[in-house]
């Protein structure tokens, strides 16, 4: 890498540069050695006598900027001189920042020598030692710490100029710049193990400054006085690491002598100053011993050349600020005392009178970091001074009388000061000035000691927390008084003024996402809220659950502080439901974007139609669509009726008709939703009504599906049969439901299990459905299980789950259903967990279950028999039919067949008259075995394991008592009883007289179970025909349960009456559970048909066969698939 003249002119000093140049020209440059160390030259340069100087140059290669030269030189300068420039213009073009051999140069008069060191010569030992001296020099002992040497101006509280040195500890970045500057002992100096041997001779000189000046203690800066302070001066110039005013200011260098003029002039605060003029601008007087200048954009510095003499100089820079008030004096005084001395003469003003009425209250806030006492670790001062920065935050008062400011302690009656070249006088007002000076004090601010020399009385709170609520509630009424308050950049409790609000809602990706931003104008600016807000939500020490935010009385104000350390107040009146609504949408997990916004789904819009409501005097731009549809989504009472299909053939109750409203609701926003009514509410023909809207408003223009459990099926069936007839139905079921998969486009409602939708899921994963329905959808409470991976794998314009118990043992089983339907409300299942379920579950975290309800209650509908019972009637019967299991079918079919053989020859021998006893037999034989196949006493009856019917009850029955019903079963067979309690003590661990009571023909104390069920200590209350059939009162009671059917409609409504009679004060809801095709379901149509029938088969002998004809022993015997 050649290093030129222009090059050099960007890293050195230009006029080192020039003069380094001459040098070479003329042959000053004696001899040039380069370094086996990378980057590394040393030389031999003559100076502009007879002096012979060593200089040492390391080069540094930096990738991203001009490489950085470390020169150093015996020359009085020391550092980066024009030596330095001289030895490297030599150089040319063959400095390289790795040199592995030596080299020689041409177009120079000294020749580069190789490195004896490369001969292996033996050198003598002077040469030696100044090798090791030009090591240390050259930083070969590189360290991670290192001194810098920074010079400033400070100012006396007489206007008296001193030049001030400061000592700092720096980190050598690997950029090539310094990290932040740290306060360094110079008195602790022999620890620093990074200091370098032009260090010790600069502390040396700091030391001896100090003792000078008289100060005996720690001082890490020093006034530069004397001859001493020169001195001090050139060793920092030759440790080339002094720099003015901070380590990024401009590096120090030594400097040509200036020759100039030391004149008189006024400055802003009226005083009379002393500064040097010469041909180059810019430069500054530094007052030593004799005078010096400085360049502060360059860092040249150098001797002041002026017509007086050292002495006269010196004695000049030194005079401090001569007040306006006393020039007169001083001019006498100079004219006695000076006579000797050729000073410059002050300049004349002219005078000018104003009147003020009353000046201007200013108060100037600022904050200072001031020095802090140092504390030893070690005994008696010795070990590393540990000090923490300590601030003084104060409001200086001043008065403006026409733009000279007083502070309130200057003596006087009149003012003077100096303005645009006039003397300015007028009358001070010391009653208003007392009087600002109480106001301040009846604000709470109190006179300080007075600790630096800045204009203005200081003034401060007794606690510096209580700046805050000076700066939000007194300042803007000081300002309201006339008061002129300034705030500097530096001051620690800077409060921003707040403006309007706004929030922007932007609509993305066809309506899924709301981009949220929230604004607020601070000093005329808008600023981003939400990050500074999510700060606040994420810090754990705020507590803004609901309930501490609806504690904070609305005259609270919060205070929240930006980056750029102002705060900000806000009313909480503003801030609590923007809050509230924060936590209730704010994901942890979620980042904002980039551009400070807020990602939302869109079916969050109800927290913010919320918002909309409670911050009423906020801005609102865009997503009207979706405010609208988040003010509906909240507010359920607003849901627009819907008109009932006329094809609906049955009336809907009002509750009813609420959630139909509901459904369509959702349907007109494509969410889903869960309607999770008490059992027996009617859920299936609010959705049978929802299905017919779909298709006489031609949006169903393809088939809806319904999975149900199998024991739904043909319930779906046939109140779609009974309500809704203009459906075209089909049922997936059997081995012959694979005839309809062509023509499931034709039809208006498919029905199919869970059991099948696995092995089914091709081809109902290819259809696009309508409507998706999942009825009991608790079975897919588990989101791993193959049901609920085939219903998610479904295509379906929306979602609708159906299910009287969304919620049974925890969260996760909410959140499997409301992720079908929505996957965008709740997250996914691991985010959950975190935000939900673990602080309900396990913490008990009230407001998280608020939190969880609100979110979810626009998407779920329940009612329970209680709160709709008055639209309920008295007594509501409710038919269940389930398909018999495949064995159970196959034995039904076997005792079908030789049972009917069997009552056709005994009525071919007697005649249907007296076959009577073989009929009836034949029938309690089928109708055990639609019971439960172990009640039939065949041995092939005992091989038949499981019973469709038995299953149908154990659902029903774990439905029903988690609703917490109280509930009646009757059976005609006490067997079958026995068989129930069997499966409720595997199914639902429940135990005689723990958790239910019976009552048979056997039980002697009939009182007790009856007292207990009354009681409500137990939900259940299992019961025999000929025990139970009347003559109790059990009016505690609201549901019954028929297990078998019972052939006299009077007897069962008998049973019936049990709970529904006089004294009952709730609905009573009555299931009959039929097996689909049995003879149950015949004697149920012959029932309706032919009560005497009934009647004579439940009383038996040979009136049964009275009523009975070929027709009717045909249909109760007929096959399974006979429909």
């Amino acid at each position: 890498m050649a290093l030129d003249e222009q090059q050099l002119n960007r890293i050195l000093s230009p006029v080192y540069v020039a003069r380094g140049k001459r040098y070479w020209e003329n042959g000053s440059v004696l001899s040039i050695t380069q370094s086996e160390k990378p980057g590394m030259l040393s030389g031999q340069v003559r100076g502009s006598g007879k002096h012979i100087y060593k200089v040492v140059v390391q080069i540094t290669e930096n990738p991203d900027r001009l490489p950085t030269i470390a020169g150093h030189c015996t020359c009085p300068v020391g550092w980066n001189c024009k030596h330095v420039a001289a030895l490297l213009l030599a150089a040319g073009s063959q400095i390289e920042p790795a040199l592995a051999a030596p080299a020689s140069t041409s177009g120079t008069r000294a020749a580069i020598q190789q490195s004896p060191a490369s001969k292996g010569q033996e050198l003598p030992g002077e040469v030696l030692r100044w090798l090791r001296e030009s090591e240390q020099l050259s930083g070969e002992q590189e360290s991670l710490y290192g001194l810098l040497y920074l010079l400033s101006l400070k100012t006396t509280g007489v206007g008296q100029a001193q030049v001030k040195l400061e000592v700092v500890k720096v980190r050598h970045l690997k950029s090539g710049g310094y990290g932040k500057p740290s306060r360094f002992n110079p008195h602790s100096a022999s620890q620093a193990h990074f200091m370098r041997p032009e260090d010790r001779r600069v502390i040396a000189l700091i030391k001896a400054q100090a003792a000078a000046a008289g100060h005996y203690g720690r001082t890490d800066q020093v006034v530069l006085s004397d001859d001493l302070g020169i001195e001090l001066l050139q060793a920092v110039l030759r440790s080339g690491r002094g720099h003015w005013q901070d380590p990024q200011g401009p590096c120090l260098v030594r400097g040509e002598p200036v020759t100039g003029s030391l004149n008189w002039y006024w400055g802003d605060d009226s005083q009379l100053h002393l500064r040097f003029d010469s041909e180059r601008e810019g430069l500054m007087l530094l007052p030593l011993s004799p005078p010096w200048y400085l360049d502060p954009s360059s860092g040249e510095c150098g001797p002041l050349e002026t017509a007086l003499g050292e002495r006269e100089a010196t004695a000049l820079v030194r005079a401090p600020a001569i007040p306006l008030a006393g020039l007169d004096a001083f001019e006498q005084a100079t004219q006695q005392r000076l006579k000797g001395l050729k000073l410059p003469t002050p300049p004349r003003l002219e005078q000018r009178e104003l009147e003020v009425e009353a000046p201007t209250l200013c108060l100037r806030l600022q904050s200072r970091e001031v020095p802090s006492r140092p504390i030893y670790s070690g005994w008696q001062g010795y070990g590393a001074p540990m000090t923490e920065p300590k601030w003084e935050d104060e409001g200086r008062l001043l008065f403006d009388y026409a733009g000279a400011l007083v502070d309130p302690r200057q003596p006087g009656e009149r003012i003077e000061h100096i303005e645009d070249g006039l003397l300015i006088s007028c009358q001070r007002h010391p009653k208003l000035e007392y009087q600002a000076t109480a106001r301040l004090g009846e604000l709470g601010l109190q006179p300080l000691r007075e600790t630096s020399e800045q204009p203005g009385m200081p003034f401060a709170p007794p606690q510096t927390e209580a700046w805050l609520a000076f700066m939000d509630r007194d300042v803007p009424v000081l300002e309201a008084e006339g008061w002129r308050v300034e705030v500097d950049p530096n001051f620690r409790f800077r409060v921003g003024r707040i403006g309007s609000w706004d929030l922007d809602i932007e609509e993305g990706e066809a309506g899924r996402w709301l981009d949220l931003s929230l604004g607020v104008e601070v000093d005329g600016e808008r600023l981003d809220l939400l990050p500074i807000l999510i700060n606040l939500i994420q810090n754990p020490a705020v507590d803004l659950s609901p309930r501490a935010l609806a504690e904070i009385s609305e005259e609270t104000r919060f205070s929240l502080r930006l980056d750029d350390g102002r705060y900000i107040f806000f009313p909480a009146e503003r801030l609590k439901p923007i809050l509230s609504t924060l936590v209730e949408l704010y994901d942890p997990m979620a980042r904002l974007r980039g551009d400070g916004r807020m990602r939302l789904s869109r079916l969050q819009a109800g927290e913010l139609a919320e918002l909309e409501q409670q911050a009423p005097n906020m801005s609102w731009r865009g997503g009207e669509q979706a405010r609208e549809w988040g003010r509906r989504l909240r507010e359920f009472e607003r849901i627009e009726p819907v008109a009932v299909p006329s094809e609906l053939q049955a009336e809907l109750r009002p509750y009813q008709q609420e959630g139909l409203n509901w459904l369509q609701f959702l349907r007109d926003f494509e969410l889903g939703g869960v309607l999770a009514d008490d059992m027996g509410l009617g859920k299936t023909i609010q959705a049978l009504a929802h299905l017919l809207i779909e298709k006489a408003a031609g949006r169903a223009d393809r088939p809806s599906l319904v999975v149900a459990p199998t024991s739904l099926m043909f319930n779906w069936k046939r109140e779609a049969g009974r309500f809704a007839p203009s459906l075209r139905v089909v049922i997936l079921q059997g081995p012959k439901r694979q005839e309809y998969f062509d023509q499931l486009g034709e039809q208006d409602l498919v029905l199919t299990t869970y059991a099948l939708l696995p092995r089914d899921l091709e081809v109902l994963s290819a259809q696009s459905w309508h409507l998706l329905i999942l009825d009991e959808a608790q079975a897919i409470k588990n989101p791993r299980s193959k049901g609920a991976q085939a219903a998610r794998a479904l295509k379906a314009r929306h979602r609708l789950c159906l299910t009287g118990t969304p919620l049974e043992n925890h969260l996760g089983e909410l959140w499997a259903l409301i992720d079908f339907l929505m996957p965008d409300l709740l997250g996914d299942e691991r985010g959950f967990r975190r935000l939900f379920r673990t602080p309900i579950e396990r913490q008990g975290d009230q407001d998280r279950t608020e939190r969880l309800r609100r979110r979810v209650a626009p998407f779920l509908l329940r009612r329970t028999k209680e709160q709709v019972a008055a639209d309920l009637p008295p007594k509501t019967e409710i038919l269940r039919e389930v398909p018999l299991a495949p064995d159970q079918r196959d034995l039904y079919e076997t005792l079908r067949l030789a049972l009917h053989e069997k009552v056709r020859k005994e009525i071919a021998r007697k005649g249907l008259a007296q076959s009577g006893i073989i009929i009836l037999d034949a029938l309690l034989k089928l109708r055990q075995c639609c019971c439960d196949p172990r009640l039939v006493s065949l041995e092939s009856a005992r091989r038949v394991k499981g019973s469709a019917k038995l299953d149908l009850l154990m659902d029903l029955l774990e439905e029903l008592l988690q609703e917490g019903r109280r509930v009646l079963l009757f059976s005609q067979f006490t067997s079958m009883l026995s068989l129930i309690e069997e499966a409720l003590a595997k199914r639902l661990d429940y135990r005689k007289d723990r958790d239910y009571v019976k009552l048979t023909g056997q039980t002697r104390d009939r009182q007790t179970p009856v007292d207990r069920f009354q009681a409500e200590e137990v939900p259940l209350f299992l019961i025999s025909l000929k025990a139970g059939g009347s003559g109790l009162n059990l009016t505690a009671a609201d549901t019954v349960i028929h297990y078998d059917p019972w052939w006299n409609p009077a007897a069962e409504r008998q049973a019936t009456d049990r709970a529904h009679r006089i004294g009952q004060d709730k609905p009573v809801f009555v299931y009959k559970l039929l097996t689909e095709g049995t003879v149950e379901q015949r004697v149920a149509e012959l029932q309706a048909r032919k009560q005497a029938l009934a009647d004579a088969m439940l009383e038996g002998g040979g009136s049964a066969t009275k009523s009975l004809s070929h027709e009717d022993l045909e249909l109760l015997f007929a096959p399974l698939d006979a429909d």
